[in-house]
C-alpha cells in the first residue's frame, strides 16, 4: 500500500463494549489492511471506557476519549486525529464484509478524479447477532447514485458514512459532520459535498453490516430534535438559490420534513408523554413551510387536521385516537395519498 493508498478507519464508541470487538476484528480482517484505526470514545462511562482501552491494547487500536458530544463531534475528533489521506467511518455496532477497504479503493482509483469526493456501497441489514435481514438494503430503499440535487433532499438519502469512502480534502472542504447534528448528520454531510461540487461513486454491492439496533440514535428524541435542526440547515440553503430553483426544490423538502414532524408529535401524544416542545417544533415548520410557497399536498393536509383535531380532545381520548393515526393502514393510506 503506497501512501497514497493509506485509509484510515474511525469509530465513535459510546458504552458499545457489546459490539466494539467484533467491529474492529473486522477492520483487522481486511484482505487491504487500514493504515490506521482510530476509536474516539465519546464520554463512555468509566467501566465502558476501561473495557475500551483493554481491547486498544490487546487488538493494537488509538483510542481517543472526550467528554460526550454525539456522533457527529466524534468523528471530527477521529479524522482530524488521523493522517491518513483517505477515511472510512464504522459504527460501533456495525462491521465492514472482507473486502470494504479493498472494493471501495478499487472503485475510487477506477473513478479518480477531482471532482469525485467519495465511493459509497450497499448494504447488508442484520439483526443483533449478525444475521442477514436483508442482503441490499439501501438499493432497495433509495435510488443511487445521486446526481441532482434534488435527488440528495426528496427523501431519505441511504448513504451510509459506514458503506462509505471519502478523501481528506473534501472533508475539510466541507468543514466534516455538523456539531449540532445527532441524526441527519449523514445526510447534512452527503448534501454539503454535492453543493460544494463533490460527487459519489455507488458500488453496487455490499460492503458493510449495517445493524438493525433498537437502541440506537434514529430511535431517540435527539433524532427528532435534529430534525428540525436540519430543516433549518436546509432552508438556509434554498434561501441563497434562485427563485427559479426555490421553486423546484421546496415542494421536495417540506411535505417531507412538516409530516414526519408532525409524527414525531403524534408519537408523543400517543404516548402521553410531555409534547410542548416537538409542537413548538411543528409551528416552526409549518412557518417554514407557508413562506417557501410550496403547496400543502393531501397526505400533510390529512396530518395536520389529526393535529388539530386531536389537540381539542381530552387526554385519554387523545392517546387513543393519535394510536389509530399512527397504525400501520392509516400511515400506509397516507403513503398512497402522497402526491
Amino acid at each position: 500500500m503506497t501512501v497514497h493508498e493509506a485509509v484510515a478507519v474511525v469509530i465513535p464508541f459510546h458504552n458499545g463494549m457489546a459490539f466494539i470487538e467484533r467491529a474492529v476484528c473486522s477492520v483487522l480482517a481486511q484482505t487491504s489492511p487500514a493504515h490506521e484505526i482510530v476509536v474516539v470514545d465519546d464520554g463512555s462511562t468509566e467501566a465502558e471506557a476501561q473495557g475500551l482501552a483493554a481491547l486498544a491494547t490487546h487488538l493494537g487500536f488509538s483510542v481517543i476519549r472526550q467528554d460526550n458530544a454525539g456522533q457527529s463531534v466524534a468523528r471530527n475528533t477521529g479524522v482530524e486525529n488521523s493522517s491518513s489521506p483517505l477515511i472510512c467511518l464504522l459504527d460501533q455496532d456495525d462491521f465492514f464484509l472482507p473486502d470494504h477497504i479493498e472494493q471501495l479503493l478499487a472503485t475510487w482509483h477506477s473513478h479518480r478524479s477531482p471532482s469525485v469526493g467519495y465511493v459509497y456501497g450497499d448494504t447488508q441489514r442484520v439483526d443483533l447477532n449478525g444475521e442477514i435481514v436483508h442482503g441490499h438494503f439501501i438499493k432497495s430503499h433509495s435510488v443511487h447514485p445521486k446526481v441532482t440535487t434534488a435527488d440528495f433532499l426528496t427523501a431519505d438519502m441511504y448513504i451510509l458514512p459506514s458503506a462509505s469512502l471519502f478523501s481528506r480534502d473534501m472533508f475539510d472542504a466541507i468543514g466534516g459532520f455538523h456539531p449540532e447534528l445527532r441524526g441527519y448528520e449523514d445526510d447534512d454531510f452527503f448534501l454539503h459535498a454535492h453543493l460544494a461540487g463533490y460527487r459519489g461513486v455507488f458500488l453496487d454491492r455490499p460492503v458493510v453490516a449495517w445493524t438493525l439496533n433498537p437502541g440506537s440514535s434514529s430511535h431517540s428524541s435527539t433524532f427528532a430534535a435534529s430534525r428540525m435542526v436540519y430543516l433549518r440547515r436546509v432552508t438556509a440553503i434554498l434561501a441563497g438559490l434562485s427563485d427559479s430553483d426555490k421553486r423546484e426544490l421546496a415542494p421536495h423538502v417540506y411535505p417531507r420534513f412538516v409530516t414526519q414532524i408532525a409524527y414525531d408529535l403524534l408519537a408523543l401524544r400517543a404516548a402521553g408523554k410531555e409534547h410542548a416542545l416537538a409542537e413548538s417544533r411543528l409551528r416552526e415548520a409549518l412557518v417554514l413551510y407557508r413562506e417557501s410557497g410550496a403547496p400543502l399536498p393531501i397526505n400533510t393536509r390529512i396530518v395536520i387536521g389529526l393535529m388539530s383535531v386531536t389537540r381539542t380532545l381530552p387526554d385519554p381520548v387523545t392517546r387513543i385516537a393519535t394510536r389509530v393515526a399512527l397504525s400501520r393502514p392509516l400511515r400506509k393510506l397516507r403513503s398512497a395519498l402522497r402526491r
